[in-house]
C-alpha cells in the first residue's frame, strides 16, 4: 500500500467525530507499533486466560481455501492469513519486499531471476520451506487443468499469460470494415480508425522480431519456461520474454506456497483437492476450522517471523471470520458487541456509526466498478447505443450518492494511482445528447436484461440493489428500458454474467492485486469474449506488448493507448473509483488498511473482546 498521508488522521477523525476514537495509529504494520494495551482483562490464577479474539464479520463465504484455483477476495481474506509468497508488499510503500524469498537478482537480459529462500521456515504440518517445496507448487501451477486455471484470476495463469497465444494481427482491410456502413461517421470516428491503422503499423514492425523464446507447453504468448531447485535453499525462474512487473506480480495471493504434502492425494483432476477446504501454508495462522458459517484461525506457534509477533505483543491470537451479507446486520452485530469490526461499510451505515463513535478505516481506492455490455445483444451491439448508455449514466451522481465520502467517477479502468492519462474525450453524462443517439437509431423501447448481485457487499459495490436501482433510473430518463434480473452472488452471479448464455447489461468490478495496469486491464478483459460479447485482436496485441515495456514513457503511452481503444470501443463503461472501509469496536486499536487487501491479522492490536472476556 502507498505510505499513508497525513490527512488520513484528520478524515478518521471527521468519520468518528473524535480524534480520541481514532486510536488506530499510522504506524507501518510491519511489528514496529510501539507500546500497546494490556493483552487482556486479568484472569483468576485457577481460570485459563481468554485468547485475545479477533470477532470479524466479512460481506460473504469465502469460496474456498486454495488461493491458486479461486478469485475470491473474501477467500483471499483468509488465505492471506495461512499462506505467505516468496515477494510481500512494503505496507508504507506498496513496492515489494523480502517474503519467503529473503533476497533475489535478475539477470541483464531479464529473462532469469535467482530466489534465495528463508532458513528455518516450516509449514504448518512441521515440514520446512525449501526449493524442492517452491518449485513443487510451480509444477501444480502448471500443470492445472485448463478449467481449474479459469477459476483463478491472481494467480500463476494471469501473472505468466499461461495458456495464451501470440494474438494474429488484424490487416489494413479488417479495420477498414469496421466504419464500413457507418452513415456520416463523426470526426471522433475517422480519428479513432486513423490512430488504429497508425498502431497497426507500429504493432507489425514489432511482430517481425522473435516475440518469444523457446518452447512452451503454456501457449505461445506464456512468459513461463521453467523454475528449478539449484540449490537447497535456491531457485531460479526461467521466462520465455521480459516481464517487468515479476517481483509485484509475485505478491498476488494466488502465488501463496503451499505444503507440498497437500499438493498430492486427490483426484487426477486437482490432487490438491484438500486444500480447498484444509489449508497448509507458512503463514502466521493456521486453519482450525470452518462450521456454521465461521472461519477459526490460530497463532502459529512454529511461525518463523517471531520478532514480527513479539514486536506486535497484542496481536490476535484467535481470528473468527463469518459471513453477514446484509451491511445493517453486519452494522448491528458490532453495535450488539457480536463482534469487533466489519468490512464493506456503505454509506447508508457510516451515520449510526459516526454517531456511536466506532472507529473506521478507510483503503486507498484501488478497485473499480464496471457496467459490463454485451455486444451479442441486438442492441448494445451499435457503438451508438453504447455511447447513449455512457451519456445516461451519471456517474458523478452515483459517487456522491451511494459510494464512501472520497469516491470518485471513473473515466477509465485505471485508477488514477496508476498515473495512465485519460483519452482526451471521454463520453459526459448528457441525457439530450443520449436521447439523440436513441432516436437516430430508431430504438423503440425494447427491454434490456439488466443483471445484479444480490446479498452481497463487494469493496467496488457495497450497495448493489440501489446501484442498480440509481442507473436503471438513469437510463429510463433516457428512454432505455432494462428489465431487472437480480441473481445471488452465491448463487454463481459472476459466472452467469461472464458467461456466453447471458447477454444483457450488468454490474461488475476488479479489485488491483499490486501496482500494474496489466493487471487491471488482463484481468478485466481476460473473458471478453464471453463477459461483453467483444474481440480485438489488435487490442490483444497491443496489451501483450505492453506488458513487456519497463515503467516509464514508452509504457505510460502504451497504456494511453489501449485505454483510447476501450474508449471508442467501449465494450465496458467505467463507473466509480470506490473507497472501502472498515468499522470496528473500541477494542481494536490497530488495522493495516491496504488498497490490495493484503492485510494481515498479525499486525492487528487489540484489547480482548469484551464479550468474550468477561
Amino acid at each position: 500500500m502507498p505510505e499513508t498521508p497525513l490527512n488520513l488522521v484528520s478524515r478518521r477523525a471527521l468519520l468518528t467525530g473524535t480524534l480520541a476514537t481514532t486510536a488506530l495509529t499510522l504506524a507501518a504494520c510491519t511489528g514496529n507499533s510501539g507500546t500497546a494495551g494490556s493483552a487482556s482483562p486479568a484472569a483468576s490464577a485457577s481460570a485459563t486466560p481468554v485468547p485475545r479474539t479477533l470477532r470479524l464479520a466479512a460481506a460473504a463465504p469465502p469460496v474456498k481455501f486454495d488461493p491458486a484455483i479461486v478469485a475470491d477476495n473474501e477467500s483471499f481474506r483468509v488465505t492471506r492469513q495461512v499462506y505467505e509468497t516468496l515477494i510481500d508488499i512494503d505496507p508504507d510503500t506498496g513496492g515489494a519486499v523480502a517474503g519467503l524469498a529473503e533476497a533475489w537478482t535478475e539477470s541483464p537480459d531479464g529473462l532469469r531471476y535467482t530466489f534465495t529462500l528463508r532458513q528455518g521456515v516450516l509449514f504448518h504440518d512441521g515440514t520446512e520451506l525449501n526449493a524442492k517445496a517452491v518449485v513443487a507448487n510451480f509444477n501444480r501451477w502448471e500443470n492445472l487443468s485448463a478449467t481449474l486455471r479459469a477459476d483463478s484470476t491472481q494467480g500463476f495463469t494471469d501473472v505468466f499469460h499461461f495458456g495464451s497465444d501470440i494474438p494474429k494481427l488484424p490487416t489494413v482491410k479488417d479495420l477498414e470494415k469496421e466504419f464500413q456502413g457507418v452513415e456520416g461517421p463523426t470526426e471522433a470516428e475517422l480519428a479513432a480508425q486513423q490512430l488504429r491503422l497508425k498502431q497497426l503499423e507500429e504493432l507489425a514492425t514489432q511482430y517481425k522480431t522473435d516475440l518469444f523464446e523457446g518452447k512452451s507447453k503454456g501457449g505461445t504468448a506464456s512468459y513461463f519456461e521453467s523454475v528449478k531447485a539449484t540449490d537447497t535453499y535456491l531457485v531460479t525462474l526461467n521466462l520465455r520474454r521480459r516481464l517487468p512487473g515479476l517481483i509485484e506480480a509475485l505478491t498476488l495471493p494466488g502465488m501463496a506456497i503451499a505444503a507440498p504434502s497437500a499438493l498430492t492425494g486427490g483426484p487426477k483432476e486437482n490432487p490438491a483437492q484438500s486444500l480447498s477446504t484444509k489449508p497448509v501454508g507458512t503463514g502466521p495462522y493456521t486453519f482450525v476450522s470452518n462450521k456454521d458459517g465461521v472461519v477459526r484461525l490460530e497463532i502459529f506457534k512454529d511461525y518463523w517471523n517471531q520478532s514480527r509477533l513479539a514486536e506486535n505483543k497484542t496481536h490476535p491470537e484467535v481470528a473468527l471470520i463469518s459471513s453477514v451479507p446484509s451491511p445493517y446486520n453486519r452494522e448491528g452485530a458490532l453495535l450488539a458487541d457480536e463482534i469487533d469490526g466489519f468490512d464493506m461499510v456503505s454509506v447508508d451505515t457510516m451515520r449510526t456509526l459516526v454517531r456511536n463513535a466506532k472507529v473506521v478505516v478507510q483503503r486507498d481506492p484501488f478497485s473499480v466498478l464496471y457496467l459490463g455490455m454485451d455486444q451479442r445483444n441486438k442492441w448494445l451491439a451499435k457503438p451508438e447505443f453504447r455511447m447513449a448508455i455512457a451519456h445516461a449514466v451519471n456517474r458523478t451522481s452515483l459517487a456522491e450518492k451511494l459510494f464512501l465520502q472520497g469516491s470518485k467517477n471513473a473515466s477509465t479502468l485505471l485508477p488514477s494511482a496508476l498515473s495512465i492519462p485519460a483519452p482526451d474525450e471521454t463520453p459526459n453524462h448528457d441525457t439530450t445528447k443520449a436521447k439523440t443517439l436513441l432516436a437516430d437509431l430508431g430504438y423503440n423501447g425494447e427491454e434490456i436484461e439488466f443483471a445484479y448481485p444480490l446479498r452481497v457487499s463487494r469493496n467496488y459495490l457495497p450497495l448493489p440493489e440501489r446501484t442498480f436501482a440509481q442507473i436503471a433510473d438513469d437510463l429510463a430518463a433516457a428512454g432505455i428500458r432494462v428489465k431487472p434480473r437480480p441473481i445471488a452472488w452465491t448463487d454463481g452471479y459472476v459466472q452467469t454474467v461472464q458467461s456466453k448464455d447471458f447477454n444483457g447489461l450488468h454490474l461488475l468490478g476488479f479489485s488491483g492485486g499490486y501496482r500494474s495496469a496489466d493487471d487491471f486491464l488482463s484481468g478485466i478483459l481476460s473473458s471478453k469474449e464471453n463477459e461483453f460479447g467483444y474481440t480485438s485482436p489488435l487490442l490483444d496485441s497491443q496489451v501483450m506488448l505492453a506488458r513487456s515495456i519497463p515503467a516509464g514513457e514508452a509504457q505510460t503511452a502504451a497504456y494511453a493507448d489501449i485505454l483510447t481503444i476501450l474508449n471508442a470501443d467501449l465494450p465496458v463503461l467505467p463507473l466509480v473509483f470506490p473507497i472501502s472501509a472498515l468499522a470496528f469496536n473500541g477494542n481494536v486499536t490497530f488495522y493495516p488498511p491496504s488498497p490490495m487487501l493484503n492485510e494481515c491479522y498479525a499486525d492487528v492490536q487489540m484489547t480482548n473482546s469484551p464479550s468474550i472476556s468477561s
